[in-house]
Protein backbone atom coordinates (compact mmCIF):
# COMPACT_ATOMS: atom_id res chain seq x y z
CA UNK A 1 0.00 0.00 0.00
CA UNK A 2 2.86 2.47 1.07
CA UNK A 3 5.52 3.66 -1.28
CA UNK A 4 8.95 4.07 0.05
CA UNK A 5 9.25 7.21 1.94
CA UNK A 6 13.09 9.02 0.84
CA UNK A 7 14.51 10.90 3.83
CA UNK A 8 14.43 14.57 2.94
CA UNK A 9 17.87 15.84 1.23
CA UNK A 10 17.80 19.79 2.60
CA UNK A 11 17.02 21.58 5.85
CA UNK A 12 13.52 23.11 6.66
CA UNK A 13 14.95 26.51 6.14
CA UNK A 14 17.48 25.91 2.39
CA UNK A 15 13.77 24.17 1.58
CA UNK A 16 12.42 27.42 2.25
CA UNK A 17 14.77 29.69 0.93
CA UNK A 18 15.06 27.63 -2.93
CA UNK A 19 11.04 28.00 -2.68
CA UNK A 20 11.15 31.85 -2.07
CA UNK A 21 13.75 32.13 -5.12
CA UNK A 22 11.95 29.92 -7.40
CA UNK A 23 14.77 27.06 -7.17
CA UNK A 24 14.87 23.27 -7.17
CA UNK A 25 13.41 21.49 -3.84
CA UNK A 26 13.88 17.73 -2.81
CA UNK A 27 9.80 18.37 -2.10
CA UNK A 28 6.87 20.27 -1.41
CA UNK A 29 7.08 22.20 1.77
CA UNK A 30 4.74 20.81 4.90
CA UNK A 31 3.61 23.05 7.32
CA UNK A 32 1.04 21.47 9.18
CA UNK A 33 -0.58 24.64 12.06
CA UNK A 34 1.33 23.15 15.57
CA UNK A 35 1.49 25.69 18.05
CA UNK A 36 0.17 24.70 21.38
CA UNK A 37 -1.64 21.94 20.68
CA UNK A 38 1.72 19.90 20.77
CA UNK A 39 2.39 20.78 24.36
CA UNK A 40 1.03 17.69 25.79
CA UNK A 41 3.46 15.60 23.64
CA UNK A 42 6.42 17.07 25.29
CA UNK A 43 4.98 17.10 28.81
CA UNK A 44 3.33 20.59 29.35
CA UNK A 45 -0.44 21.18 29.79
CA UNK A 46 -1.99 23.52 27.72
CA UNK A 47 -2.49 25.86 30.62
CA UNK A 48 0.78 25.76 31.26
CA UNK A 49 2.24 26.78 27.40
CA UNK A 50 0.39 30.08 27.73
CA UNK A 51 2.32 30.52 31.30
CA UNK A 52 5.96 29.19 30.78
CA UNK A 53 8.52 30.72 28.59
CA UNK A 54 10.30 27.02 28.99
CA UNK A 55 6.87 25.43 27.88
CA UNK A 56 6.90 27.61 24.63
CA UNK A 57 10.15 26.51 23.78
CA UNK A 58 10.03 23.11 24.44
CA UNK A 59 7.12 22.82 22.67
CA UNK A 60 8.61 24.61 19.54
CA UNK A 61 11.69 23.31 19.80
CA UNK A 62 10.54 19.68 20.43
CA UNK A 63 7.96 19.97 17.57
CA UNK A 64 10.63 20.80 15.08
CA UNK A 65 12.81 17.36 16.00
CA UNK A 66 9.52 15.31 16.17
CA UNK A 67 8.21 16.25 13.00
CA UNK A 68 10.27 18.55 10.68
CA UNK A 69 8.06 20.84 9.68
CA UNK A 70 9.04 23.57 6.70
CA UNK A 71 8.16 25.93 9.67
CA UNK A 72 7.57 26.59 13.33
CA UNK A 73 5.24 29.01 14.70
CA UNK A 74 4.79 30.44 18.84
CA UNK A 75 2.08 33.11 18.98
CA UNK A 76 -0.51 34.27 21.96
CA UNK A 77 -3.36 32.96 19.90
CA UNK A 78 -6.35 34.88 19.59
CA UNK A 79 -6.62 35.40 23.25
CA UNK A 80 -3.30 36.77 24.13
CA UNK A 81 -4.19 40.63 22.53
CA UNK A 82 -7.78 40.53 23.67
CA UNK A 83 -6.55 39.74 27.69
CA UNK A 84 -3.67 42.07 27.52
CA UNK A 85 -6.25 45.10 26.58
CA UNK A 86 -8.54 43.83 29.80
CA UNK A 87 -10.27 40.81 28.88
CA UNK A 88 -10.02 38.00 31.48
CA UNK A 89 -9.23 34.26 29.75
CA UNK A 90 -10.01 30.86 31.35
CA UNK A 91 -7.53 28.20 30.83
CA UNK A 92 -7.98 24.97 31.24
CA UNK A 93 -5.59 22.47 31.69
CA UNK A 94 -5.65 20.99 28.37
CA UNK A 95 -8.06 22.44 26.38
CA UNK A 96 -7.93 26.12 24.14
CA UNK A 97 -7.95 29.34 26.37
CA UNK A 98 -11.16 31.38 26.08
CA UNK A 99 -12.76 34.66 26.83
CA UNK A 100 -14.61 34.53 30.08
CA UNK A 101 -14.97 38.04 30.50
CA UNK A 102 -14.92 40.99 28.19
CA UNK A 103 -12.73 44.10 28.09
CA UNK A 104 -15.92 45.92 27.66
CA UNK A 105 -19.76 45.62 28.84
CA UNK A 106 -21.02 48.37 26.45
CA UNK A 107 -19.38 51.67 24.23
CA UNK A 108 -19.33 53.94 27.44
CA UNK A 109 -16.29 52.29 28.51
CA UNK A 110 -14.38 52.15 25.66
CA UNK A 111 -12.17 54.85 26.42
CA UNK A 112 -10.87 52.71 29.13
CA UNK A 113 -9.14 50.65 25.96
CA UNK A 114 -5.48 51.24 25.07
CA UNK A 115 -3.25 49.99 22.73
CA UNK A 116 -0.92 47.52 23.89
CA UNK A 117 2.91 47.32 25.58
CA UNK A 118 3.83 44.25 23.60
CA UNK A 119 6.75 44.38 26.54
CA UNK A 120 4.18 44.87 29.76
CA UNK A 121 1.14 44.09 29.02
CA UNK A 122 -0.39 40.21 29.77
CA UNK A 123 1.44 37.37 28.71
CA UNK A 124 2.93 38.92 25.21
CA UNK A 125 6.33 39.13 26.50
CA UNK A 126 6.12 35.13 27.57
CA UNK A 127 5.55 34.37 23.39
CA UNK A 128 8.03 37.06 22.36
CA UNK A 129 10.81 35.70 24.62
CA UNK A 130 9.60 32.54 23.48
CA UNK A 131 10.13 33.62 19.66
CA UNK A 132 13.78 34.68 20.46
CA UNK A 133 14.80 31.85 22.49
CA UNK A 134 13.41 29.23 19.96
CA UNK A 135 14.94 31.12 17.33
CA UNK A 136 18.12 30.89 18.64
CA UNK A 137 17.88 26.94 18.93
CA UNK A 138 16.65 26.03 15.87
CA UNK A 139 16.35 29.27 13.36
CA UNK A 140 19.91 27.92 11.69
CA UNK A 141 17.39 24.77 10.61
CA UNK A 142 14.12 26.38 10.16
CA UNK A 143 12.42 29.62 9.93
CA UNK A 144 10.80 30.00 13.55
CA UNK A 145 7.74 33.02 12.95
CA UNK A 146 4.52 34.15 15.20
CA UNK A 147 0.91 34.38 14.37
CA UNK A 148 -1.50 36.24 15.99
CA UNK A 149 -5.61 37.31 15.70
CA UNK A 150 -6.45 39.62 13.47
CA UNK A 151 -8.41 43.42 14.11
CA UNK A 152 -11.80 41.78 13.77
CA UNK A 153 -11.29 39.08 15.86
CA UNK A 154 -9.91 40.83 18.92
CA UNK A 155 -12.43 43.98 18.89
CA UNK A 156 -15.27 40.94 18.64
CA UNK A 157 -13.25 38.85 22.02
CA UNK A 158 -12.87 42.90 23.72
CA UNK A 159 -16.78 43.66 22.98
CA UNK A 160 -17.70 39.91 23.27
CA UNK A 161 -18.58 38.20 19.38
CA UNK A 162 -22.71 38.28 19.59
CA UNK A 163 -22.63 41.69 20.88
CA UNK A 164 -20.05 42.92 18.44
CA UNK A 165 -21.60 41.45 15.06
CA UNK A 166 -24.50 42.90 16.50
CA UNK A 167 -23.36 46.54 16.28
CA UNK A 168 -21.91 46.39 12.65
CA UNK A 169 -25.58 46.83 12.04
CA UNK A 170 -26.57 48.45 14.94
CA UNK A 171 -23.81 50.83 15.80
CA UNK A 172 -21.15 50.48 13.39
CA UNK A 173 -19.96 54.11 14.04
CA UNK A 174 -18.70 52.46 17.83
CA UNK A 175 -17.43 48.89 15.88
CA UNK A 176 -14.99 51.39 14.12
CA UNK A 177 -14.06 52.91 17.14
CA UNK A 178 -13.05 49.91 18.35
CA UNK A 179 -11.41 48.20 15.61
CA UNK A 180 -8.80 50.76 14.97
CA UNK A 181 -7.97 50.83 18.66
CA UNK A 182 -7.41 46.33 18.12
CA UNK A 183 -5.57 46.89 14.96
CA UNK A 184 -3.09 49.01 17.20
CA UNK A 185 -2.62 46.86 19.48
CA UNK A 186 -2.01 44.63 16.19
CA UNK A 187 0.07 46.63 14.89
CA UNK A 188 2.39 46.97 17.87
CA UNK A 189 2.92 43.57 18.59
CA UNK A 190 3.78 42.65 14.69
CA UNK A 191 6.81 45.77 15.55
CA UNK A 192 7.55 44.14 18.14
CA UNK A 193 8.12 40.21 16.05
CA UNK A 194 9.43 42.52 13.29
CA UNK A 195 12.40 43.56 15.82
CA UNK A 196 13.62 40.36 16.55
CA UNK A 197 13.82 39.89 12.47
CA UNK A 198 11.28 37.34 12.32
CA UNK A 199 7.69 37.45 10.35
CA UNK A 200 4.46 36.90 11.42
CA UNK A 201 1.27 36.08 10.18
CA UNK A 202 -2.65 36.73 10.65
CA UNK A 203 -5.45 34.75 11.32
CA UNK A 204 -9.24 36.11 11.60
CA UNK A 205 -11.64 33.56 12.38
CA UNK A 206 -14.39 35.81 13.12
CA UNK A 207 -14.72 37.46 9.83
CA UNK A 208 -15.29 33.96 8.17
CA UNK A 209 -18.08 34.06 5.72
CA UNK A 210 -19.60 31.73 7.66
CA UNK A 211 -19.87 34.16 10.90
CA UNK A 212 -19.95 37.54 8.09
CA UNK A 213 -21.43 38.54 5.05
CA UNK A 214 -18.76 39.64 2.34
CA UNK A 215 -20.43 42.80 2.44
CA UNK A 216 -19.79 43.38 6.22
CA UNK A 217 -16.36 41.92 5.36
CA UNK A 218 -15.51 44.55 2.88
CA UNK A 219 -17.12 47.07 5.45
CA UNK A 220 -15.36 45.99 8.76
CA UNK A 221 -12.51 43.54 8.50
CA UNK A 222 -10.51 44.24 5.21
CA UNK A 223 -9.40 47.73 5.97
CA UNK A 224 -7.99 47.02 8.95
CA UNK A 225 -6.60 43.80 7.82
CA UNK A 226 -4.71 46.28 5.15
CA UNK A 227 -3.41 48.25 8.01
CA UNK A 228 -1.67 45.50 9.05
CA UNK A 229 -0.61 43.84 6.00
CA UNK A 230 1.02 46.95 5.01
CA UNK A 231 3.16 47.66 8.46
CA UNK A 232 4.02 44.14 7.28
CA UNK A 233 4.86 45.12 4.00
CA UNK A 234 6.75 47.92 5.43
CA UNK A 235 8.81 46.03 8.04
CA UNK A 236 9.41 42.72 6.13
CA UNK A 237 9.28 43.84 2.55
CA UNK A 238 6.57 41.53 1.32
CA UNK A 239 3.10 40.29 2.65
CA UNK A 240 2.47 37.39 4.66
CA UNK A 241 0.14 34.52 5.18
CA UNK A 242 -3.66 35.23 6.19
CA UNK A 243 -5.65 32.49 7.35
CA UNK A 244 -9.81 32.81 7.99
CA UNK A 245 -11.57 29.74 9.26
CA UNK A 246 -14.64 28.66 7.75
CA UNK A 247 -15.93 29.42 4.07
CA UNK A 248 -14.58 31.98 2.53
CA UNK A 249 -14.84 31.26 -1.49
CA UNK A 250 -16.89 34.57 -1.50
CA UNK A 251 -14.13 36.75 0.28
CA UNK A 252 -11.13 35.37 -1.64
CA UNK A 253 -10.57 38.55 -3.95
CA UNK A 254 -10.87 40.75 -0.61
CA UNK A 255 -8.19 38.35 0.69
CA UNK A 256 -5.75 38.78 -2.20
CA UNK A 257 -6.85 42.50 -2.16
CA UNK A 258 -5.63 42.87 1.04
CA UNK A 259 -1.60 42.66 0.21
CA UNK A 260 -1.00 39.18 1.22
CA UNK A 261 1.50 36.22 0.10
CA UNK A 262 0.06 33.24 1.23
CA UNK A 263 -3.62 32.29 1.79
CA UNK A 264 -4.11 30.05 3.93
CA UNK A 265 -7.24 27.64 3.30
CA UNK A 266 -9.61 25.83 5.42
CA UNK A 267 -10.72 22.47 4.59
CA UNK A 268 -14.21 23.01 3.67
CA UNK A 269 -13.38 25.13 0.33
CA UNK A 270 -11.71 23.33 -2.33
CA UNK A 271 -7.88 24.23 -3.05
CA UNK A 272 -8.38 23.38 -6.29
CA UNK A 273 -10.93 26.51 -7.14
CA UNK A 274 -8.84 28.67 -5.43
CA UNK A 275 -5.63 27.52 -7.29
CA UNK A 276 -7.77 28.46 -10.86
CA UNK A 277 -8.81 31.91 -9.64
CA UNK A 278 -5.91 33.00 -7.78
CA UNK A 279 -2.91 30.43 -7.91
CA UNK A 280 -1.20 33.25 -9.86
CA UNK A 281 -1.46 36.10 -7.39
CA UNK A 282 -0.36 34.44 -3.83
CA UNK A 283 0.79 31.34 -2.65
CA UNK A 284 -1.57 28.50 -1.67
CA UNK A 285 -1.34 26.75 1.52
CA UNK A 286 -3.81 23.62 2.77
CA UNK A 287 -5.72 22.06 3.47
CA UNK A 288 -6.36 18.64 4.86
CA UNK A 289 -9.09 18.62 7.17
CA UNK A 290 -7.33 18.55 10.75
CA UNK A 291 -9.90 16.91 12.63
CA UNK A 292 -11.77 13.95 10.88
CA UNK A 293 -8.54 13.06 8.37
CA UNK A 294 -5.18 14.05 10.83
CA UNK A 295 -6.76 13.17 14.46
CA UNK A 296 -9.43 10.82 13.40
CA UNK A 297 -8.01 9.63 10.19
CA UNK A 298 -5.79 6.42 10.27
CA UNK A 299 -2.40 6.97 8.20
CA UNK A 300 -4.06 5.58 4.70
CA UNK A 301 -6.75 8.01 5.56
CA UNK A 302 -3.59 11.21 5.93
CA UNK A 303 -2.32 10.20 2.63
CA UNK A 304 -4.95 10.04 0.22
CA UNK A 305 -6.17 13.33 1.70
CA UNK A 306 -2.55 14.86 1.63
CA UNK A 307 -2.23 13.48 -2.02
CA UNK A 308 -5.75 14.86 -3.06
CA UNK A 309 -4.38 18.51 -2.04
CA UNK A 310 -1.05 17.89 -3.85
CA UNK A 311 -2.91 16.85 -7.25
CA UNK A 312 -5.19 20.02 -6.84
CA UNK A 313 -2.24 22.57 -5.99
CA UNK A 314 1.53 21.14 -6.47
CA UNK A 315 1.21 23.16 -9.61
CA UNK A 316 0.16 26.82 -8.74
CA UNK A 317 1.84 29.26 -10.22
CA UNK A 318 2.60 30.98 -6.94
CA UNK A 319 3.69 27.81 -5.37
CA UNK A 320 1.60 25.73 -2.66
CA UNK A 321 2.87 24.81 0.68
CA UNK A 322 0.76 21.56 2.22
CA UNK A 323 -0.73 21.99 5.38
CA UNK A 324 -3.83 21.41 7.75
CA UNK A 325 -7.46 23.72 6.90
CA UNK A 326 -6.39 24.67 10.51
CA UNK A 327 -5.15 24.33 13.63
CA UNK A 328 -4.30 20.49 14.42
CA UNK A 329 -6.69 19.01 17.80
CA UNK A 330 -5.05 19.21 20.84
CA UNK A 331 -4.75 14.93 21.48
CA UNK A 332 -3.53 14.59 18.03
CA UNK A 333 -1.22 10.80 17.75
CA UNK A 334 2.06 12.51 16.58
CA UNK A 335 2.51 9.36 14.24
CA UNK A 336 -0.73 11.03 12.78
CA UNK A 337 1.71 13.86 12.16
CA UNK A 338 4.42 12.37 10.90
CA UNK A 339 2.10 10.94 8.08
CA UNK A 340 1.48 13.77 7.04
CA UNK A 341 5.38 15.06 6.76
CA UNK A 342 5.63 11.47 5.09
CA UNK A 343 2.62 12.14 2.61
CA UNK A 344 5.22 15.22 1.41
CA UNK A 345 8.20 13.48 1.04
CA UNK A 346 6.20 10.35 -1.20
CA UNK A 347 3.62 12.58 -3.27
CA UNK A 348 5.22 16.04 -2.77
CA UNK A 349 9.06 14.78 -3.89
CA UNK A 350 10.02 16.51 -7.05
CA UNK A 351 10.06 15.98 -10.02
CA UNK A 352 6.26 15.22 -8.98
CA UNK A 353 5.45 12.12 -10.12
CA UNK A 354 2.02 13.08 -11.33
CA UNK A 355 1.25 9.07 -12.48
CA UNK A 356 1.67 8.88 -8.53
CA UNK A 357 -1.11 11.26 -7.70
CA UNK A 358 -3.79 9.72 -10.54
Amino acid sequence: MFEIIKPDEMTPRERMDAFAQGKDMDRIPCSPFLGESCAPIFGHSIAEHNHSIEAIVNTATGSFEMFRPDSIGIGPGLQGIPEAMGCKVGFPENNTPYISETAIKDYSEINKLRPIDPYKDGRISNFLEGLKIANEKIGKEVYVGSSVGGPFTTAAFLRGTENFLKDLTKNPEMAHRLLEVSTESVIRYIDAVCDLGLSISLAEPIASGTMISSKRFREFAKPYLKKCMDRIIERRGSGTTLHICGRTKKIWADMVDVGIGNLSLDNIDDIGELKEQFGHKVCLIGNVDPVDTIMRGSREDIYAAAKECIRKAYDSPKGYVLSTGCDVPIGTNPDNIIALMDAARIYGRYPINVELLK
